[in-house]
């Protein structure tokens, strides 16, 4: 009986020998899949990074010209409204006048008497304490894009002018009897992004488009 429980232990003993071999094939198996399956994912995640990267940089390229012009343009429609809000301050014509050639704008007092003109804190002393002048290529908070005054022209009638007269009830009437349009626009890798900036002739109120852009 003895001899037939050790023949029994040693016939299981070499079925499980006999088995293993398969389970462990089995198992390499297993692992082998989970590998190239990790490997995939391994490699998706990578794809996918690479892309984000490129998109981020192919964006940040195309729009830094477009974070100038905002820029520019949020500083020019500030300057319109100091020179409407001096307007109806003192009961008077204050005049925003641009200059194509300098690329640069001033606010000038045009009204009767002697009243004064806004104050340019960020100017520096090397700017006279009664003017109020912009450069854009000066003082356009030292972008990196080159943004420049393309055009001036009435909404309906498509004339060109070369300035803004706000009255004391902050409007460009009755003298200009339609909204005004300013073109603001820079050059970058072969395109022009331009935004339009609006002036209503009845409120004076000024506020700027959507950026658009022109392939060159």
């Amino acid at each position: 009986m003895q001899k037939f429980d050790q023949h029994h232990w040693q016939s299981d003993r070499f079925s499980l020998k006999r088995s293993r071999p398969a389970r462990w094939l089995r198992a390499d198996r297993r692992l082998q899949t989970s590998r190239r399956a990790f490997t995939l994912i391994e490699m998706l995640i990578v794809i996918m990074l690479i892309s984000i990267l490129v998109s981020v940089s192919l964006i940040s390229t195309d729009t830094s010209g477009s974070l100038s012009l905002d820029a520019t343009a949020r500083m020019l429609v500030a300057d319109l409204r100091l020179a409407r809000n001096y307007a109806i301050k003192f009961n008077t014509q204050y005049t925003v006048k641009f200059d194509f050639n300098a690329q640069a704008y001033e606010i000038l007092h045009t009204g009767a008497g002697n009243l004064p003109v806004p104050q340019d804190q960020l100017a520096g002393s090397a700017v006279a304490s009664d003017k109020y002048i912009k450069n854009l290529q000066i003082q356009s908070m030292n972008l990196p894009d080159q943004i420049f005054i393309r055009q001036i022209k009435l909404k309906t009638s498509q004339t060109d002018v070369s300035e803004l007269e706000f009255g004391p009830m902050g409007g460009t009437g009755p003298t200009r009897n339609e909204d005004t349009i300013l073109i603001l626009a820079t050059v970058k890798n072969g395109t022009t992004f331009y935004i339009p900036i609006t002036v209503s002739w009845i409120t004076g109120q000024a506020w700027a488009e959507d950026i658009q852009t022109l392939n060159n």
